[in-house]
This record gives C-alpha cells, structure tokens and sequence, in this order.
C-alpha cells in the first residue's frame, strides 16, 4: 500500500511539474511547385526542455514530446493546412533533433505573401508574429533598419529557407538527448 502511495504521489509531482519544451534553432525549407503547392521541412535544433522555476522537468517533457508530437498529432492540430509527409527525432551533432516534413496547397498555407497570379512582384513572409529571432536566409531579411520583420525573396524563387533562433540561452535548459537515447535503446 505504501508503495502504491509513493507511486501515486510521484506521479502527481510529475504531471503538475511542467516545464516547456523548446528548441534552440528552427530551420525552415520549402520548394515550391508551379502551382503554388509544394513540400517542406522543419528541422528543430537541439531541443530542450527549460526548467520550471529552477526544477528539471524534463522527463515530463520528453514525455510530451513522444506522446504529443512524434507518436501524436499536436503538429498537425497545430498547423491544420499542412498535410505531415514524416517526423522523426535523431541525434546530430551530439544533440537531439526533430523533422517534420510536409506538403501544403498554396504558399498562403505556409503564411507567405505573393500577387496572387503573379510572377512579377517579390515573396515575402512576415516574421512579427514569431517569438522567434531571425538568424539567417536565402532571401533578405527586412528588419534590420525597420519595424517590417519580413524576409523577401525575388518573385520567381521556388526555394525557401530560413534560420531562426528561439532560444538564445541555454543556462536553464536540459537537453533531451540522454531521454531520447534511453527511448530509442527500449524501442528496438
């Protein structure tokens, strides 16, 4: 009975200590077909899980993270135009990554904005409603010197990338590789 108490009470701690799973940097990349449909990816970089208010949750978190987004469909719920093509989690560069690729109908479905009809006017996508900081691209960022947080591409590009950062510092972050690792070893 004692051990059914612990067990319960261990779990109760568990579920009510979450933190927030993050990820160091995005990498976005989208080709884009004729039609204006297309496939893309994002590539989550080093992902982390940040401590809550000191405490490491970060088992609660990469429970989160199998359960929700790798075995689950909370990136989906979260980005309904997109069709998920893959996902997967792997380690790089001694870190924890994560992919998703998809499809998508329209470059609208995606947030960028174009003449509609039109080969003849620059792409852009608006970045200010991230809470992630651009870092680098294949077109040009606009932000530098104005209020317009927007990358522009020359009308035309078929292929799309961008960097951004979504958490710069690391000091009260717990990388999940180990987690994952540990997964991995008990899912063969």
């Amino acid at each position: 009975m004692k051990k059914i108490i612990k067990m319960l009470a261990f779990l109760v701690v568990a579920v009510s200590l979450t933190g927030c799973l993050s990820t160091e940097k995005k990498e976005y990349s989208y080709k884009v077909n004729g039609d204006g449909s297309g496939s893309g990816k994002i590539k989550f970089v080093n992902i982390i899980s940040q401590k809550d208010d000191g405490k490491d949750v970060s088992f609660s978190d990469f429970g989160e993270l199998v359960d929700k987004y790798l075995n689950g469909e909370q990136f989906e719920t979260d980005n309904p135009n997109l069709v998920v093509t893959d996902k997967k989690l792997y380690e790089e560069d001694g870190k924890l990554m994560g992919e998703v690729t998809f499809t998508f109908k329209s470059l609208s479905d995606i947030n960028f904005i174009m003449e509609p009809g039109c080969d003849c006017s620059p792409i852009f996508y608006p970045m200010s409603t991230f809470s992630e900081t651009f870092e680098s691209s294949n077109g040009t960022y606009l932000g530098e010197n104005s209020s317009a947080t927007m990358i522009k591409w020359p009308s035309g590009t078929k292929e799309f990338t961008f960097t951004t950062v979504v958490t710069s510092d690391l000091t009260e972050t717990v990388s999940l590789l180990g987690m994952y690792k540990t997964w991995k070893e008990s899912n063969k």
